[in-house]
């Protein structure tokens, strides 16, 4: 059977695109392709997606850094460096892929490359190039589409600018979590708040409607198709605490309109009722997603930034009941813990930046509350966030450096709840944390 389905896949590859995906429809009911499954934050992982750091944050200067949604320049060989140390312990316990060795994959066809240079469109100024970006090898053509492609050099840009690009460099890229995020078997593509992000989600998009081995089942939301001033949504704001319950925020990348899209398209593609619990987070640089301030990483525990999530002047709370024909009841709830208590999830707050309120904000912007799950009661984080890890370990979770077990210096099966630490400094400061560099894809169930 092998060896028929790889003589068919080959086939496959040189008819139109519709043969194509009849052709992959088929081999789910013969041999079922990788699910993407994600059920909750925190079941063990299977698979991830990662983009490594690449020459696209050396395009930055000063000048643009804010336009590119940076506070700073970052140096590449720092950022790198810490970014390996992430990676390296992920490939201990799952399978991680690269954002474009998935895109490589996809561009292979020219049917299906033409079609995404095509959506590209809405982002650069690429229609006169159309001919030569075709004649690219996909790897070639993928690397520029993250790392920038310079502009032609008779074109009046060039003139004007040496330096100038026809597509500019995707800096943003290795947040992977901003541009996407996958819900049970099925995907959210960002309708990113920024037009600088905008072609991060168009890849993801791409991938999962086009890659055979992660494809999803549906879109519950097509950002880059649906994304106008009303209607934005980004990853790092979708936390999937069970199969029927979200936490989503309302932040100044998601709008209420998104979220009540998401709701009613959720519940309507999956066919259940779903409760989701949207948080009114401030409009704010330290506060882009809910995951810069919530991120569950056990059964029964949180990590929370505690002025927002927990303390006296906390965001206000909705809940929304989402009914599987797609009408939506509303209600308040006191907070999200207590909202999540009452729909049968006790999450112990564990703070962010421990008991002192100045470590509490300092810590926050360093992402200290970005922390990832890679199963139960096992999380990775940043190293230089102290106080938070002191208050993770009086809740019995012992602090150990990503580089002990990458070195095979101790067993990760040696311990119940474990906070693994990597550096973070340069990375911390282009404005994210473990989560934000991550994009699950499997996880068991609980």
């Amino acid at each position: 059977m092998q060896e028929s389905l790889g003589i068919a896949y080959q086939y496959a590859k040189t008819t139109p695109s519709g043969n194509r995906k009849i052709f992959f429809y088929v081999c789910c009911i013969i041999r079922p392709m990788a699910s993407l499954a994600i059920n909750s934050e925190i079941g063990t992982l299977r698979r991830v997606i990662l983009h490594s750091p690449g020459p696209e944050i050396e395009a930055m200067t000063p000048d643009e850094a804010e336009k590119d949604l940076y506070n700073d320049i970052i140096p590449l060989g720092a950022v790198l460096g810490e970014y390996l140390q992430l990676k390296k312990f992920l490939k201990l316990v799952a399978e991680v892929h690269e954002l474009l060795d998935l895109l490589v994959t996809c561009l292979e066809d020219v049917g299906d490359k033409f079609e995404f240079l095509s959506s590209l469109t809405r982002c650069f100024p690429i229609q006169g190039s159309m001919k030569t970006l075709m004649a690219m090898p996909p790897k070639a053509l993928a690397s520029a589409l993250v790392q920038g492609l310079a502009a032609p050099a008779d074109s009046l840009a060039k003139r004007l600018d040496e330096h100038s690009f026809l597509s500019r460099p995707l800096p943003n890229a290795y947040f992977m979590r901003d541009s996407a995020a996958v819900i049970g078997d099925c995907a959210v593509s960002a309708a990113t708040a920024f037009d600088v992000r905008m072609a991060e989600a168009l890849i993801t998009k791409f991938i999962f409607t086009h890659h055979p081995d992660f494809t999803a089942r549906a879109l519950l939301f097509d950002g880059p198709s649906e994304r106008n001033r009303y209607l934005t949504i980004e990853g790092g704001d979708i936390i999937v605490i069970s199969p029927d319950i979200l936490a989503l925020g309302l932040s100044e990348r998601t709008t209420p309109h998104a979220v009540e899209r998401l709701a009613r398209n959720a519940a309507k593609t999956f066919g259940r009722d779903l409760t989701i619990f949207a948080v009114d987070l401030p409009k704010s640089r330290a506060t882009i997603h809910l995951d810069m301030v919530f991120t569950v990483i056990d059964r029964d525990a949180a990590l929370v930034y505690e002025p927002i999530i927990t303390g006296a002047h906390r965001s206000s709370i909705y809940r929304i009941d989402a009914g599987r024909r797609g009408k939506l009841a509303f209600s308040e709830a006191p907070s999200l813990i207590e909202g999540l208590k009452a729909s049968g999830w006790d999450f112990k707050p564990i703070l962010c930046g421990g008991g002192n309120r100045i470590q509490q904000q300092r810590e926050q912007w360093l992402s200290g509350a970005n922390s990832f799950a890679f199963a139960p009661g096992k999380i990775l984080m940043y190293s230089c966030n102290t106080y938070t890890a002191e208050a993770l370990a009086k809740e019995g979770f012992a602090i150990v450096s990503s580089e002990r077990f990458i070195k095979a210096k101790d067993s990760i099966g040696a311990y119940g709840r474990l906070a693994v630490t990597f550096d973070g400094i340069e990375l911390a400061r282009g404005g994210g944390g473990a989560r934000c560099m991550t994009l699950p894809v499997e996880r068991d169930p609980l």
